[in-house]
């Protein structure tokens, strides 16, 4: 039956029969691992900085495969790189249900951090997410993982990936992997950069039995003087041709009180973008990874973006990875001029 469901992953077919025999492997029983992990965001720029800041990025898909080659283009002449990110994501079927935290082995069940960059191995690969366990697919625990690049990322080229393991079975699966490159242009004027990383999943809107569904990611930063343009980038891993995976996105001037519950899926002020993930947008046209780009005007008073990715209600649902999303926004560095009013004698 596991392998079936995980066939079934793979090829969107879910009959009234296989939904039934899915729901009730999920609720027979508690599953080992982490919870998945909400999007935690970082930021970097500020207007004490000379050199504006810029982000280029690249996907690959890994599904059947163990790796493949970035094509990193875009960073200006006379930049240099400041940070360089790599991303990977995929289950491990070495991992049993059964397994305890107090016996999961993360030497031989670890979800692949063994990967090299141009035949370099990546030091020290932080798990950003995981061993989470996928309703149903009673043996696969997900996973994400990033690694420091810099030392091997020196600017516009080609990086070979390799190293994933061949999860070409019955219940692993290899979804694919982003490099994320920041960079210093003297150039640009002062910008904001946010990255966004973790493992939030989801099955449909209510999500697997490792958590109720995704998390919207905030970006926050000062108000402006005028309206500015925003580039967002969001990647997941699950993506699928016949999987619907929505993109919202909302912006603000009041904080919501509670962010970590705040849903801006489904809020009449956030903006829908339906479906753009079809496991296509990366750079070898391999399924199940995906990276998407869009702009987006920021008001003036604004002083937060945030950002969501939907597994919709409506089958085949996508069993949906999610692992990234970046944003670049420029600063607002100009000083406000006003004159108190105590000052103008009123």
């Amino acid at each position: 039956m596991v392998a079936l469901l995980a066939v079934m992953r793979r090829s969107g077919r879910y009959g009234v029969l296989a939904i039934a025999v899915l729901f009730l492997a999920w609720s027979s029983h508690v599953d080992a691992g982490d919870a998945d992990r909400s999007l935690q965001v970082r930021q970097l720029g500020s207007c004490q900085e000379t050199a504006g800041l810029g982000i280029v990025q690249a996907g690959l898909g890994t599904d059947q495969v163990t790796g493949g080659t970035f094509t990193i283009t875009g960073i200006p002449a006379g930049a240099s790189i400041l940070e360089a990110w790599l991303y990977w994501n995929g289950a491990d079927d070495g991992n049993n249900v059964h397994d305890g935290l107090d016996t999961f082995n993360p030497v031989l069940h670890d979800g692949d951090p063994t990967i090299t960059l141009n035949g370099m191995p990546v030091p020290a690969p932080q798990r950003i997410g995981g061993p989470a366990n996928w309703a149903g697919v009673q043996d696969a625990y997900a996973y994400a993982y990033r690694g420091d690049v810099r030392h091997v990322v020196t600017g516009n080229g080609a990086y070979v990936f390799e190293g994933m393991d061949a999860f070409f079975g019955e219940r692993g699966y290899n979804n694919g992997a982003q490099l994320v490159v920041i960079y210093r242009d003297p150039a640009q004027p002062p910008t904001l950069v946010g990255i966004g990383e973790g493992l939030d999943l989801a099955y449909g809107t209510n999500g697997p039995n490792v958590g109720p569904g995704t998390t919207t990611a905030f970006f926050q930063f000062a108000p402006g003087l005028v309206k500015r343009q925003a580039t967002v980038s969001v990647f997941v891993g699950g993506a699928a041709p016949e999987n619907r995976i929505d993109l919202w996105y909302q912006t603000g001037s009041v904080m919501p009180p509670f962010p970590q519950t705040y849903r801006i899926a489904g809020h009449p002020n956030a903006v829908r973008i339906a479906d753009p993930f079809s496991g296509r947008y990366n750079q070898n046209d391999n399924g199940f990874w995906d990276s998407y780009t869009f702009t987006l005007q920021v008001p003036g008073d604004a002083t937060w973006l945030g950002v969501q990715v939907e597994s919709t209600n409506i089958p085949p649902y996508a069993l949906l990875d999610w692992v990234g999303a970046t944003l670049v926004l420029p600063l607002n560095c100009a000083p406000r001029l006003y004159t108190p009013m105590l000052l103008r004698g009123v």
